[in-house]
């Protein structure tokens, strides 16, 4: 348990409630969205287009602003996510995210990538 709280963003990274908070947040949109194909930070899809910096920084996508752009539109076999996404064919057939939720995604995709993506455990985990 110390090892997995250790690595855990939510201790290393935080300084404020708020910034654990959009943590948190960033967690839970990243399971709703993201965890069937980047579990982990990784991809099953496509093995080369994981969520770590080093294969993010290959495909051009090397900040936030980028990972929102990717999020929101979709780019290859990934589909777009935002509410406003074209062409339709990109984009996912599920629920769309709004923009502050992509803002979000984007930051704590970014701050895993930047750690390595580290286990994250969420007020959730300790509590079931």
């Amino acid at each position: 348990m110390a090892a997995i709280l250790a690595l855990s963003p939510v201790c290393n990274t935080p300084v404020s409630l708020g910034q654990t908070m959009d943590v948190q947040r960033g967690v839970a949109l990243f399971r709703r969205a993201c965890i069937g194909c980047h579990d982990g930070g990784g991809n099953i899809i496509q093995p080369g287009a994981t969520l770590f910096a080093k294969d993010l920084q290959r495909n051009g996508v090397e900040g936030e602003d980028e990972i929102y752009h990717l999020t929101y539109y979709g780019r290859g076999r990934m589909p777009g996510f935002g509410e406003n996404c074209t062409p339709r064919g990109q984009c996912t057939f599920g629920p769309r995210l709004q923009e502050e939720e992509i803002k979000l995604l984007a930051k704590f995709v970014k701050l895993q990538a930047d750690q390595g993506w580290p286990n994250i455990e969420t007020n959730e985990d300790s509590t079931t």
